[in-house]
């Protein structure tokens, strides 16, 4: 579904990290950091003992949907990677499925729903579809417009730290530039916050016109970066109150409005994946569950 290098990065566990710029780097760490919270965010309980609940998660949030299946028939389970066939329901579902796993390997399609053959047989379900959501949208999906806004704003707060302690710009021959810098140097005593361009830039009238007086405002740039990261975290049903300034006072109504789209967000997700447990028993008599794990965690606060 995805080709760039920061979801193959995510996807394969650090594979061509090194090949990523910057700024990509800085939209992987915010990944991880990410997804290690929603990987803590559901409780999975009477999983097949060869599946672990992150292999589910890390399916459903970069792919969006995965299916619990018997590969070849033999008696372990597996969990993959679900690709859509042409072969739908009345209501757009499909009706099978194609496994394909992270490590690239194909299945034999499966049914995940029980539907009539050409011949006017009936199929019956041999698998069961989990979903990450209604339109089966990855997470990653989801966030990354948001993440990489936040890469931004982070690398836009290391930009007005530089321009912030850069005393003057130097315009000289690129051949004098060393001896010039080091002449600064025996100065002021420091000579790494004044480059020195190469006349062969010609840019001295841009130059001319840069001011030397920038304000260094990080605190501008973290709530902004709050703010964004306070929505990634309602999208994903997880409540915060980082986009809240100290200063600000809710309403209860306010409140009560801002918990209640946090507690859709979480169902958007949740109730998908209990459908996938509930079609588990029925097919394979799996005792699955799949839990939100904040209330355990509340229950353990003093």
């Amino acid at each position: 579904m995805f080709s760039d290098l920061v979801f193959e990065c995510l996807l394969l566990n650090g594979k061509d990290y090194e090949k990523l710029d910057k700024m990509q780097q800085i939209q992987v760490q915010l990944y991880l950091y990410i997804f290690g919270i929603i990987n803590e965010q559901f409780k999975w309980e009477g999983l097949p003992k060869e599946i672990k609940s992150y292999n589910i998660e890390k399916v459903l949030n970069l792919y969006g949907q995965g299916v619990l299946f018997k590969p070849n028939g033999n008696e372990q389970y597996a969990f993959c990677n679900a690709v859509n066939t042409n072969m739908l329901n009345i209501y757009g579902e499909p009706c099978e499925v194609q496994p394909v796993a992270i490590n690239g390997m194909n299945f034999d399609r499966v049914r995940v729903n029980t539907t009539l053959g050409s011949d006017g047989s009936i199929l019956m379900q041999d698998a069961v579809l989990i979903k990450n959501n209604l339109t089966s949208t990855p997470t990653y999906a989801m966030i990354k417009p948001l993440v990489e806004e936040m890469a931004f704003i982070w690398q836009s707060k290391g930009i007005n730290a530089g321009l912030s302690r850069i005393k003057a710009i130097i315009h000289a021959n690129k051949n004098l530039a060393s001896t010039i810098k080091q002449q600064v140097k025996s100065i002021i005593g420091s000579s790494s916050m004044i480059p020195v361009v190469s006349e062969k830039t010609n840019i001295l009238k841009e130059i001319e016109k840069l001011d030397f007086n920038v304000e260094y405002t990080p605190e501008k740039y973290w709530q902004d970066f709050d703010k964004c990261f306070a929505t990634i975290c309602q999208w994903l049903g997880i409540t915060t109150n980082l986009s809240q300034e100290k200063k600000e006072r809710l309403i209860v109504s306010e409140v009560e409005s801002n918990d209640e789209l946090t507690t859709i967000s979480e169902d958007a997700r949740l109730s998908y994946r209990k459908i996938g447990c509930e079609q588990a028993k029925e097919l394979f008599g799996l005792e699955m569950t799949c839990e939100n794990k904040v209330p355990d965690v509340k229950s353990t606060q003093p």
